[in-house]
């Protein structure tokens, strides 16, 4: 797999605009020393650049004035450090992206543990509906005690414990329900199509899900499903396959339901394995300059494939279905996925701070993008009326018994060898 990196500079603002915050906060007069030093260059770039220094320091001045009247004036004391951290924050949700999120050092660094796969919590993926703010269920992470409480997608969390979410972001909502292993928590879902709220007491747990299933069915049909995509997703899978391969399997089942997203890094190197030479993703930001390119190299798994996806499949796995789509390396069944195609960045700052920051959307290899649209099955099946989606039963499961025919006819695997 090869990936070509354009780097990009304004990854330092915010860490600029901190800077410039304890730099007032500290008393420095504007203009009283250059934000830039510049060692070499005419009169004319040295000009240019105090010029903007001041014109920074201006722009923050009302955010230095608010700072020295609560620290002359508020009624309690305040540490300075809570109102800076309060005015980045501000900074950063003022974006209006639920996906841009400013953390302080416990929260970022629970997030880290999060990305590696682990962290103490109930077991959900959440988002912010756009239209409401409401803050939503992308997802229950299987096994976990969302899940085995019955908690659903789209369901709306409208308080935890006794805080009502609203007007809280997503983080605020993710650090309420995060806590220790075995501690309590009540949260209350409004569900579509019934008037009463939910009300589900959940016992936190230790979170860390194994984010590859297989197994054989169906005689000689490999099964994988991956639930999310983490630091250890990739090499779960290199063995999944190694090991349904060893067993003779003639077709593969991918089942991407319910995955709302994760890694790109580790949702590209098995994308790399699955589709031969060519493009896998790119990604653009606000001035249509691509970041990052991926690409895989020739090397695939040579059985016929079929994709399962649904509405809560997202970010990620919609990357892995599109671009499959895109090389006809297999077909997709099941419904149009969640449609989020929006690139986050991860920021440590040198203080254990950190940030999470929207820089990019994904394109697939078709030059289509997935943010707000989704990918679109080639065979659109639905399950029957009243199965939930995170408890199917396997003779119920339209979905997967589709996948079955396609990846079993003789047609189809005749058109798969290459």
């Amino acid at each position: 797999m090869q990936n070509k990196n354009v780097k990009h500079m304004f990854k330092v603002a915010v860490l600029c605009i901190a800077i410039s915050l304890l730099s007032f906060f500290a008393g420095a007069a504007a203009g009283s020393k250059p934000f830039y030093t510049i060692s070499k260059g005419d009169d004319k770039n040295i000009a240019t650049a105090a010029v903007d220094g001041q014109t920074d320091l201006q722009r923050l001045k009302p955010i230095a004035d608010v700072m020295k009247l609560i620290e002359d004036k508020y009624v309690k004391d305040v540490e300075p450090e809570k109102l800076i951290e309060g005015a980045i924050k501000g900074v950063v949700e003022s974006l209006g992206d639920p996906y841009s999120v400013y953390m302080n050092e416990t929260e970022f660094q629970d997030f880290i543990a999060s990305i590696n796969g682990s962290f103490s919590g109930v077991g959900m993926v959440l988002s912010v509906d756009e239209r409401t703010n409401d803050i939503i269920v992308v997802s229950p992470i299987e096994g976990t005690p969302a899940q085995r409480a019955g908690i659903l997608p789209k369901d709306i969390i409208v308080k935890v414990d006794d805080i009502e979410l609203a007007g809280k972001s997503l983080d605020e909502a993710v650090k309420l329900l995060r806590g220790e292993k075995g501690t309590k928590v009540v949260v209350y879902i409004k569900r579509q199509d019934n008037e009463d709220l939910l009300e589900f007491e959940l016992t936190r747990d230790d979170i860390r899900v194994t984010t590859i299933k297989h197994e054989i069915i169906d005689d000689n049909v490999g099964y994988i499903k991956i639930t999310s995509f983490d630091s250890q997703t990739y090499d779960e899978f290199k063995a999944a396959v190694d090991s349904l391969q060893k067993q003779g399997i003639k077709g593969l089942i991918l089942d991407l339901r319910n995955n709302p997203g994760g890694s790109l890094y580790e949702s590209v190197r098995i994308a790399d394995e699955i589709l031969g030479k060519g493009m896998i993703v790119y990604t653009e930001d606000r001035n249509k300059n691509k970041l990052e390119e991926y690409y895989s190299d020739n090397n695939r798994i040579s059985l016929p494939l079929v994709v399962l996806i649904n509405e809560n499949s997202a970010s990620a796995s919609e990357i892995v279905a599109g671009a499959i789509q895109d090389h006809k390396a297999g077909v997709l069944i099941g419904t149009k996925t969640f449609g989020k195609g929006s690139v986050q960045e991860i920021e440590p700052f040198q203080n254990g701070t950190g940030m999470k920051l929207t820089i990019a959307r994904y394109y697939l290899p078709s030059g289509r993008s997935i943010d707000g649209i989704g990918v679109e099955p080639d065979i659109e099946v639905e399950l029957g009326e009243g199965i939930s989606p995170f408890d199917i039963p396997r003779e119920k499961d339209s979905q997967l018994l589709k996948a079955l025919d396609i990846v079993k006819s003789p047609t189809y695997m005749q058109r798969q060898e290459r």
